[in-house]
């Protein structure tokens, strides 16, 4: 270990800056806060974005991409999409002399392991965002009992929103997809991961649950963590035809791909976040000829608006991709049992070597319908308190399945990878008694379409109007804040990685935020954030 002088410690930051600096060819950050100086590594944990490029509050820093949060002082991962701690370095002043130590090694992975003497068992039902969330959550929380991951798939842990991003235009980076490398990870914490395993029951009662191949495994704690199943077009003529597709796992991008190099023409049905990305990456990665078809006038139509919504067709027109808006499938038709055109209601033919349904998904809650536990009644989505705890106190929920009481009649239920990593979070720790409510996190996602990176911070199923900022969505570099009764409930933004960091900190800390405000294009968004008043 070996200490370097930085610089003078009166000159060289004031308080709340931060600066990137090089030592030992090493990128690090150099934070002040309240006087001190605190060292850490210069790139997300994440995708390894610029740190110093996102925002400090207090003793917590932003990243400027996905929105993963770090305690500087210790390195701590704080909010996901980040999994792992922060490299942080020692740092003292002598002689007004900020001096920096850098260490050998500074493990920032999550350890721990099972100790025989803790008879607890803690039982998690899926292998996605969620139960790999709460699974690492334990383990860093101190946890010793055992802990069981039950998971349909046949994969470890993946890293989903890849999936019809990079992955499927064949631009992922090596090791990218499975969010731990191999099952060896989960072994060496102690954590059994057992996959291409179905739970088909839940005994509250006897606390246990069953398996597709007989098992029958006894809990303490469970946390319910299955996530969504595509929605199908399964009442469709012709749907039972080789080559559709739907989006949801490793297995399901791998097939899509094989497709994409055998075919060069595709029909993408579904007009959101699943459907758009697929078409970029098959057009944009794979060069096939890609057709989106669509219900709604606009893309995104209800989620973003008629502005962005159009803004995004346009770039998708501009690279080739062809839209049928206002369009249903009739049916599918086919020859020797594989598909070969889409027929749409206003008489449309689409030819088509393959097809990608992306049109949604439903709660995977169907093991649940004779379990006793509280159930949404339109969606089956499962019922959890602010704790995410269910109707009985020994069973949690997170996720995509989870419907969380936000104070509205029907609760609230978001499918983002983000929330249900911090629902998996959440839920780890409550299962320990912490019982912290999950209202104190902000969903965020992102979505890249082809030279359009897309920011959502918050959460608004309907809003009054949306006030622009900093440009329009035309203009591709904008912040869209979508109001109600004066306030903002969400941001999506591109081009403004900083405002919107602070805008997470806006909503997570109920900093007061007028239209007036936001109108103001001189009001500073993130100084506000950053003061907190």
């Amino acid at each position: 270990m070996a200490e370097h002088n930085v610089g003078q410690a009166g000159s060289l930051l004031q308080d709340g800056q931060m600066k990137r600096l090089k030592v030992e060819d090493q990128e690090i950050v150099l934070a002040r806060v309240e006087g001190q100086y605190y060292a850490f590594g210069g790139n997300c944990t994440h995708y390894g974005a610029p740190l110093d490029e996102g925002v400090l509050k207090d003793h917590c820093v932003i990243c400027p991409w996905h929105h993963a949060t770090f305690d500087i002082r210790s390195g701590l991962r704080l909010e996901p999409p980040a999994l792992n701690d922060l490299p942080h370095f020692p740092v003292r002043i002598d002689g007004g002399n900020v001096l920096v130590t850098l260490p050998q090694a500074n493990e920032s992975e999550p350890q721990g392991k099972a100790d025989p003497a803790d008879p607890r068992v803690f039982v998690i039902v899926g292998g996605g965002a969620a139960g790999n969330a709460a699974a690492e959550e334990l383990r860093r929380s101190g946890f010793k009992g055992r802990i069981v991951i039950l998971s349909a798939v046949p994969n470890v842990p993946v890293d989903r929103p890849n999936l019809s991003k990079d992955y499927l235009a064949g631009k992922a980076e090596p090791g990218w997809i499975p969010l731990r490398g191999d099952a060896s990870w989960y072994a060496a914490r102690d954590i059994e991961l057992r996959l291409s395993t179905r739970v088909t029951k839940v005994d509250p009662k006897a606390h246990t649950v069953s398996t597709h191949d007989g098992q029958t495994i006894h809990y303490d704690k469970l946390l319910l963590a299955t996530g969504g199943v595509p929605r199908s077009l399964g009442n469709t003529p012709g749907a039972d035809l080789g080559g559709i597709y739907m989006l949801r796992a490793l297995h399901d991008a791998d097939r899509i791909i094989e497709a994409a190099q055998a075919g060069k023409r595709a029909v993408v049905i579904g007009t959101s976040f699943i459907g758009m990305e697929v078409a970029a990456s098959l057009a944009g990665g794979r060069g096939v000829s890609v057709t989106v078809v669509g219900m709604d006038p606009v893309p995104f139509l209800n989620v973003l608006g008629d502005d962005i919504g159009r803004m995004l067709r346009a770039e998708h027109e501009a690279n080739g991709v062809t839209f049928q808006l206002n369009s249903i499938v009739a049916r599918f038709t086919g020859e020797n049992g594989q598909v070969k055109a889409v027929e749409l209601r206003n008489g449309k033919t689409l030819p088509a070597d393959f097809v990608v349904i992306g049109v949604g998904v439903v709660p995977a809650t169907d093991f649940l319908f004779d379990s006793g536990l509280a159930l949404d009644d339109k969606d089956r989505s499962v019922k959890v308190d602010i704790h995410l705890r269910t109707s009985d106190p020994d069973i949690y929920a997170a996720g995509d399945i989870a419907r969380w009481a936000d104070g509205s009649e029907r609760g609230k239920r978001i499918e983002h990878w983000r929330v249900a990593e911090q629902q998996g979070m959440v839920a780890a720790r409550n299962m320990l008694g912490q019982m912290e409510a999950y209202s104190g996190h902000v969903p965020f996602f992102w979505t890249n379409q082809w030279s359009v990176i897309l920011d959502y911070v918050g959460n608004a199923e309907k809003w009054d109007r949306i006030i622009y900022r900093g440009g329009k969505p035309a203009d591709k570099k904008f912040l869209a804040f979508y109001m109600s009764k004066d306030e903002p409930l969400a941001v999506a933004g591109s081009g403004y990685d900083q405002e919107l960091d602070a805008i997470e900190i806006i909503l997570r800390d109920k900093l007061p935020l007028t239209a007036a405000q936001i109108q103001d294009e001189s009001f500073d968004l993130i100084g506000y954030a950053k003061q907190g008043q």
